[in-house]
């Protein structure tokens, strides 16, 4: 009896919202109740304005900015044999996030403190080569091989010690400063760790990531711009930025960087947009859509979102507004048609009111005659 009701009560409310076309001196119209139109979701707009202007919309994924990213292992295997932080902690630039044992280490240690002092004793040789010249005890050859040896000596030493700064290992002062080739693993940057791979007593490869460390205050929207879309996000084109999650989000943002080749498979451009997000309330891997307006200067004819204009028989229409609930239907000449825009050659001005949203619910009334 319940179900029986409630069908009585739907058929009526669709006769109520509902009337068939009727032609009014050669202008063919459709008559709508104008209070159920808001519940139909039929959205009337001026085409030009604002408003009505058509957007492009495509869609792209949060991912960290690569200049607030990074990633830090070590240059040689070894053993991690401490871990000071995790997943979500707070660090400083320079700060340790754990230390590896590298025997590699210590022999680059030594190795330098070697050089140092071959450097030291070839520095005394050619002073005290240099000494004789003046005095006329030695040779003028014998005083260039010293100085040669020296200055040969000095590059050892410069040597070492840029393969111990690659490394991130301590600069020995002296033997009793080579701890057993232990390297300190430190936050290159300051930000929260976000990713830990290091475990107590694992061994680690130079290939291998044992932390990540990023400053998430601003994301990046990555977006998949096809061709005939590139010309509306060029490199400083306002966007505004979605989050599928996050329903009535808009954020405003702007396009920062086009790269320069297309995807072999996609035909289309990668693109990112600085997100802020000072609130850390957004986070990689998130579904976005980017979205910016075409501008009307950009195109010949009148730019319309695609659900503006619907085919009927062999027609494409539009609806324009005459009255409240009543759509005059009207014959257009279309060119260029893309997934979300259309443009219109001939049949509609500059600002008439045509109905944006709700289309198919209009053309189904004019397709039932």
């Amino acid at each position: 009896m319940k179900r029986f009701l409630f069908l009585i009560l739907l058929c009526g409310c669709h006769r109520e919202a509902q009337h068939h076309p009727v032609d009014q001196g050669g202008m063919r119209l459709v008559r709508f109740d104008p209070a159920s139109l808001a519940r139909l979701g039929v959205v009337v707009a001026r085409a030009g304005d604002a408003s009505a202007r058509a957007r492009i919309v495509v869609p792209g994924t949060l991912e960290y900015d690569l200049e607030r990213y990074a990633e830090v292992g070590t240059p040689q295997e070894g053993r991690i044999v401490s871990v000071d932080v995790r997943v979500g902690d707070k660090v400083r630039k320079g700060q340790s996030l754990g230390s590896v044992l590298v025997p590699g280490v210590a022999g680059a240690q030594a190795h330098y403190l070697q050089a140092r002092a071959a450097l030291h004793a070839d520095d005394e040789k050619q002073a005290r080569e240099k000494g004789l010249l003046e005095k006329a005890l030695t040779t003028a050859s014998e005083a260039e091989a010293a100085t040669a040896e020296a200055a040969r000596s000095e590059a050892s030493v410069q040597a070492a010690r840029a393969q111990l700064e690659v490394m991130g290992a301590q600069i020995p002062e002296g033997s009793d400063a080579i701890q057993a080739g232990r390297l300190v693993l430190r936050s290159p940057l300051a930000g929260e760790v976000v990713r830990r791979d290091a475990v107590l007593g694992r061994y680690v490869q130079p290939d291998q990531i044992a932390f990540a460390v990023a400053d998430a205050s601003v994301l990046w929207a990555t977006i998949e711009v096809f061709e005939n879309d590139i010309p509306y996000f060029a490199v400083g084109t306002k966007v505004e930025v979605t989050v599928d999650a996050m329903p009535g989000r808009k954020i405003e943002g702007t396009v920062a960087l086009m790269e320069p080749q297309l995807g072999a498979s996609s035909r289309a451009l990668r693109a990112r947009i600085a997100v802020p997000n000072n609130d850390r309330s957004l986070r990689p891997g998130l579904f976005v859509r980017a979205s910016t307006a075409i501008p009307e200067s950009t195109v010949q004819g009148l730019l319309v979102p695609a659900a503006a204009v619907q085919p009927v028989g062999d027609d494409d229409v539009v609806f324009i507004a005459r009255a409240p609930g009543t759509f005059e239907v009207r014959r257009v000449r279309v060119g260029q048609r893309d997934p979300q825009v259309v443009r219109v050659e001939e049949g509609l001005s500059r600002g008439e009111p045509i109905v944006v949203a709700g289309t198919f619910l209009l053309r189904s009334e004019v397709t039932k005659q």
